[in-house]
């Protein structure tokens, strides 16, 4: 299962793309369009928030609960 982290990457990724190639690409009588760009950038919004959330939430520690046999309330 991807990340918030990866997929965060992935949109960068493809806006990168786009501001380094265009929007839409013509070779001959093909033309191959792109992801738009507004729609990436909120995909880049909701997926920084996720990743940091993310990142929120692997960074707590985790409680450790021991239970010894002459412990109270232990039998």
């Amino acid at each position: 299962m991807d990340t918030a982290q990866q997929r965060l990457d992935e949109v960068r990724a493809a806006i990168k793309v786009i501001l380094r190639k265009g929007q839409s690409v013509r070779k001959g009588d093909r033309q191959i369009d792109h992801a738009q760009l507004a729609s990436l950038r909120i995909l880049e919004a909701e997926y920084a928030e996720a990743a940091q959330a993310e990142a929120v939430a692997n960074s707590r520690r985790s409680r450790q609960i021991r239970l010894y046999s002459g412990g109270k309330g232990i039998k």
